[in-house]
């Protein structure tokens, strides 16, 4: 199940790069060519995928250029996956259909296989059509018929859209606890070992230094929704005014930090351990 889920996120990876790709390129067509819908990208700030069994994803761009989820979670979204989406709004189109005389159930489109909203213009995804493999979609009352790498990514799970670092942009570290150590800043805005056990380590002040950046900059290569598990420990960060205590719930053949409250859980290479334990190996921390 775990090679099997690496497989698929390794997969998305691939036809989502080549997507972006095809998308820039297309940035650079005449613009007398006509494309799915009328939008203006930059005038695109509210996307919404639509699950009719399950609850809506809700995103938000905000003031600062960046997107942000909404629903069902309250997190930064994995602007690479957003810009990919809106990148369908954009996809030439070499003739449309006019649906009066057409019945949309032949086409899927009656009870489409995907619908997003981008401001107020609806995007049905329709059935790929068996002999040319390309996608049947609804806009404004006209249908297309399109190659389409999207589906896949409209249908993915609403964590697949968390942006990928631990820490939000804003979050000012100020305290970490780890199983193997714990720093925090004092009074003075220095950094200190705040050493409670035997198990803990005092660290230098390069290694501090080295831990905090591994905080800051490391990103996961997946997100998921949290799936309890048994608990291997906790990491404790925190900023002047808020505490996010991960719960260390795998660590072999990844290392999986999740946040029960927030209900997700960050998947990543093993190899991060120590890192963000700040365990060192070269015997004396102060050596």
């Amino acid at each position: 199940m775990k090679k099997t889920r690496g497989l698929l996120n390794i997969g998305m990876v691939i036809f989502l790069t080549i997507f972006i790709v095809v998308f820039y390129n297309e940035q650079n067509t005449p613009e007398n060519i006509q494309k799915l819908s009328h939008l203006n990208l930059d005038e695109i700030t509210r996307i919404k995928i639509n699950r009719p069994e399950d609850q809506d994803i809700l995103f938000l761009k905000q003031n600062d250029g960046f997107w942000h989820m909404k629903k069902p979670y309250s997190l930064k979204a994995h602007q690479f996956r957003i810009n990919t989406l809106l990148s369908l709004t954009q996809i030439p189109v070499e003739k449309n259909y006019d649906i009066s005389s057409l019945d949309l159930s032949q086409y899927s489109l009656d009870k489409p296989l995907a619908r997003i909203t981008f401001n107020d213009t609806e995007i049905l995804f329709g059935r790929t059509n068996p002999l040319n493999n390309k996608r049947y979609f609804l806009v404004d009352k006209k249908m297309s018929l399109i190659d389409d790498q999207l589906y896949p990514l409209a249908n993915a799970q609403a964590s697949s859209f968390i942006d990928l670092s631990l820490l939000t942009d804003n979050f000012t570290i100020t305290k970490i606890q780890t199983p193997a150590v714990s720093i925090l800043l004092d009074s003075d805005n220095n950094w200190i070992n705040d050493t409670k056990s035997a198990a803990e380590v005092n660290l230098n002040a390069d290694q501090i230094q080295s831990l905090l950046q591994h905080w800051n900059n490391t990103q996961a290569f997946a997100v998921h929704k949290y799936l309890p598990r048994k608990e291997l420990g906790q990491i404790k960060i925190n900023s002047q005014n808020k505490t996010l205590t991960f719960q260390i719930s795998d660590d072999d053949p990844w290392l999986i930090l999740a946040l029960p409250e927030l209900n997700i859980e960050y998947h990543l290479d093993a190899s991060l351990k120590n890192n963000l334990y700040g365990i060192v190996n070269t015997g004396s921390p102060d050596a």
